[in-house]
């Protein structure tokens, strides 16, 4: 099953996507966040048979659901309720500063660190629930 991952900012939302085995996450581009979000996001689902989708959760420092969090779950409580694709946060917590330092590093737009972000999201996600798996 192919997982898609959001890194969800004011202006712009990162997409990535998983492979259909759910081991690598590979960036997919950026859409607006604007009216036509729910549009384009129900186009990527219905093109790669997305069943999931992992929304990078900024928590604070502490862990803590801060401002920017809660931002997100009212974007996610109003945009993202596709009927058979589950929902899961996850922890996004430093995800926008690796790839600004690779992007610093090479000649990449600095827009790519939204879908870059998403990748890193998606693919923290998914490394982590393949641990999980070997154990179970």
């Amino acid at each position: 099953m192919k997982i898609l991952g959001l890194d969800i900012g004011e202006k712009r939302i990162g997409i990535a996507i998983s492979d259909k085995d759910e081991k690598l996450s590979a960036p997919y581009g950026i859409i607006k966040n604007d009216y036509n979000f729910k549009t384009n996001i129900e186009k990527i689902i219905d093109e790669y048979h997305i069943k999931k989708i992992i929304i990078g959760m900024p928590y604070t420092l502490k862990g803590d659901i801060g401002a920017q969090a809660r931002k997100v779950i009212e974007f996610v409580k109003e945009n993202i309720d596709f009927e058979n694709v589950d929902i899961d946060y996850f922890d996004e917590r430093f995800t926008s500063s690796i790839p600004e330092y690779k992007i610093k590093k090479s000649d990449r737009k600095k827009n790519d660190i939204d879908k870059l972000s998403a990748a890193i999201i998606l693919q923290d996600y998914l490394e982590k629930n393949n641990e999980i798996k070997k154990y179970q």
